[in-house]
């Protein structure tokens, strides 16, 4: 068995991608408005809110993925 470092683990998580696409631009772009609407709604509201989130955190990473 060979001993794996650190920095092979990061090379393979692709941070560089993580930081750039989901950091710098769909948390301040989307994410963070999405949520304030969310908060803003009623109690009744946010679970069907929040379940409209997800099917979109599905297409953006459908949509998004560079490696189809």
């Amino acid at each position: 068995m060979r001993k794996i470092t650190l920095s092979e683990v990061l090379d393979a998580a692709d941070l560089k991608g993580f930081v750039t696409f989901v950091v710098c631009r769909t948390i301040p772009a989307f994410w963070i408005p999405a949520h304030t609407v969310t908060f803003l709604l009623p109690h009744e509201y946010r679970v069907l809110m929040a379940a409209m989130l997800s099917i979109c955190l599905g297409a953006i990473l459908v949509l998004c993925n560079p490696r189809s």
